[in-house]
């Protein structure tokens, strides 16, 4: 949902913010007087081109920015794979142009490129207006829209996945022994070569760790020692050790405390600092006699590490990774090595898992052409309901190569005149008639997601009844997500949750755009304007409060 919007020095918008609540929100205002621009402030924040001459002249530079409420996974998994960080469901995004045709932008104050700010506007916003792509046009979002209305087909699917990945795995596996014998011959070789190399290194897991532990000590062995002797003379063993001195001055602390004057603390000070520096003492002579100057071990250790240094470059970046590098090779040893017995196997394998994934394909395309069937007529009669009388919509398969989700291809067939020839959706539907037309698909389908859909000019060409239906069902599907719609009919604007007034001041000789989030008073003004125009009659105020009226009893039905 979007929560909130900002707009600075963009066209005629100065500086612009507006909250904006669930449900059904209308848009409306004079021609021209900046309702697209408000629209295009949102294109813009999903990843839209920039259009620099829209700066607002005198600056140098425009700013958007929106908050965003989202309980969506697809959201949550591409953040988490931008390393986004993502709390409380909240998504801030903000967009920089500049007049020197530089772009940034950021989500939740990471920057990001445009085309990542695209990839999850396609995700909040969905815009249905004269040229936009639609994200229901989309073969794909098409399959998927079926598949939500298909019931029990998720364990199919599950399986016909499963089946694939065996497929592809036995087919890659069948190309790797059926080589030449040269190849074959060649590969064997350098398989035995490196599994021969890994296996003489003897890596124990860990060890890398240990030696680079190891090793500055070995290296510094020397410093080390005459360090360690230098603590113990300056501590200990010379004539004027800091033990001795300070047993000294102990026994003059003792003396004074015995002369009348109170050197109790005095005393516990440096009884402390005496125990502590012995404890220093043994700690350093502890340290003295692990260290031993050993160039053998060192020696030793350094040929270890760079063999495990090398082995890394070669095998894996771990010796874990290199562990497990050996396994696989040797695996696909044994399958070169037996390579006739193998190729009979796996080729058996993959004739009898080929042909249960066919059968799966089979399964799960008849449960999609009988449900196709049943959303075509509902999509059909949404239609009708929104007055294109002659639509017919249906869903066509095709079959491709089975794959993870099953061999077909569906699209979506639409004709809005009797006797023409039914097309494919995205290449003959335009302008408000296909808005019409994803709105009854929308309606129709029990997908739940959290896009915001935004209908530009949905009514364009129509009126009276049909611009009633319209606002019926843009009402309708608002009960399920946010909706927003520019619009110039009474008939959509009475059904408005939110209305907002979108108009032009003239202020010291310049054009501003400005917006207000109208009141239920001023909502029915509005209506009563947009009925009789700027005079305001009686029977204007009336027929507004009538208008609203009948909404609001449809919507809370």
């Amino acid at each position: 949902m979007l929560s909130s919007l900002s707009v600075k020095n963009f066209a005629l918008i100065e500086d612009l913010s507006i909250d904006f609540s669930s449900g059904f929100t209308v848009i409306s205002g004079e021609t021209g007087s900046g309702k697209s621009i408000l629209i295009k402030s949102m294109e813009l924040l999903t990843g839209a081109r920039a259009d620099l001459a829209l700066i607002r002249a005198g600056c140098s530079v425009c700013t958007i920015s929106a908050s965003f409420e989202t309980k969506s996974d697809k959201i949550a998994e591409f953040l988490n794979n931008f390393s986004i960080p993502f709390d409380d469901n909240i998504i801030l995004i903000r967009r920089t142009i500049e007049n020197t045709g530089k772009s940034k932008a950021f989500i939740n104050d990471s920057q990001v490129s445009i085309s990542a700010l695209a990839s999850i506007g396609e995700l909040l916003i969905d815009f249905h207006g004269q040229n936009e792509k639609h994200s229901l046009l989309d073969l794909d979002s098409q399959l998927e829209i079926l598949d939500n209305e298909v019931e029990d087909l998720k364990p199919l699917l599950k399986k016909s996945a499963d089946l694939y990945d065996k497929v592809k795995d036995l087919e890659s596996k069948i190309e790797a022994v059926n080589l030449s014998d040269a190849e074959r011959a060649r590969k064997i070789d350098l398989y035995f070569f490196q599994i021969k190399e890994i296996d003489d290194a003897r890596l124990e897991l860990g060890e890398d760790e240990k030696l680079e532990a190891e090793l500055p000590k070995l290296k510094n062995a020397e410093k080390i020692t005459s360090l360690s002797k230098e603590v113990i003379a300056i501590l200990y063993s010379s004539d004027n050790a800091v033990l001795d001195g300070i047993l000294k001055a102990k026994k003059s602390i003792e003396l004074i405390n015995s002369y009348g004057e109170d050197a109790s603390e005095t005393l516990s000070l440096i009884e402390q600092s005496y125990y502590q520096a012995e404890e220093a003492y043994r700690e350093v002579e502890n340290i003295l006699s692990k260290t031993s100057l050993d160039p053998e071990r060192l020696n030793a250790s350094l040929e270890r590490a760079e063999l495990i240094k090398k082995l890394k470059k070669k095998y894996g970046n771990t010796i874990e990774e290199i562990i497990k590098y050996k396994d696989k090779i040797v695996y696909e040893l044994n399958s070169l090595s037996g390579y006739k017995e193998n190729s009979d196997r796996f080729k058996k394998e993959l004739e009898e898992n080929t042909k249960h994934l066919l059968e799966v394909c089979e399964a799960i395309s008849l449960k999609r052409q009988k449900t196709a069937k049943v959303f075509s007529k509902s999509v059909q009669d949404k239609l009708l309901e929104l007055e294109v009388k002659n639509a017919v919509f249906e869903v066509k398969f095709e079959k491709k190569e089975p794959s993870a989700n099953g061999y077909d291809v569906a699209e979506f067939m639409f004709c809005a005149n009797k006797g023409e020839k039914i097309l494919p959706l995205r290449s003959t539907a335009s302008g408000g008639e296909l808005s019409r037309v994803l709105l009854a698909i929308e309606l129709s389908t029990k997908i739940h997601n959290y896009q915001t859909s935004v209908f530009d000019e949905i009514d364009t060409g129509t009126g009276g009844k049909t611009g009633e239906k319209i606002g019926e069902k843009l009402a309708e599907l608002a009960k399920r997500k946010q909706v927003f719609s520019i619009t110039h009919l009474v008939q959509v604007a009475s059904f408005a949750k939110t209305h907002i007034k979108i108009y032009k001041e003239i202020e010291n000789s310049r054009t501003y755009t400005r917006a207000k989030v109208l009141k239920e008073c001023e909502h029915i003004e509005e209506i009563a304007r947009m009925v009789s125009g700027e005079k305001i009659s009686k029977a204007a105020l009336d027929h507004a409060r009538n208008l609203i009226t009948n909404s609001q009893v449809f919507c809370s039905k």
